[in-house]
């Protein structure tokens, strides 16, 4: 599957998904796209899943490097979820 990229921001807009990251809901662009397209990959260990978590969800969201465990706890929750 690949990834589908927004055509404009309004397409992005839709695509946002509102977690709790340290308990301040927060809105990720793509994230559902996200994780469907990570879990295809069938990657081995939890440590390459949430390298290529973070590093898809930073294309469409800024994540400052001070942040990145808070907002990687909160995306692998979701990605268990899903």
């Amino acid at each position: 599957m690949t990834l589908y990229k927004p055509c404009c921001p309004a397409d992005a807009l839709r695509r946002i998904k509102m977690i709790p990251i340290n308990g301040i809901p927060t809105g990720i662009t793509m994230l559902n796209e996200i994780i469907a397209e990570v879990k295809e990959m069938n990657l081995n260990s939890e440590q390459q899943i949430k390298e290529t978590l973070l590093k898809r969800v930073k294309v469409y969201n800024y994540i400052s490097k001070g942040a990145e465990e808070l907002y990687m706890k909160a995306i692998m929750a979701e990605y268990y979820k899903s």
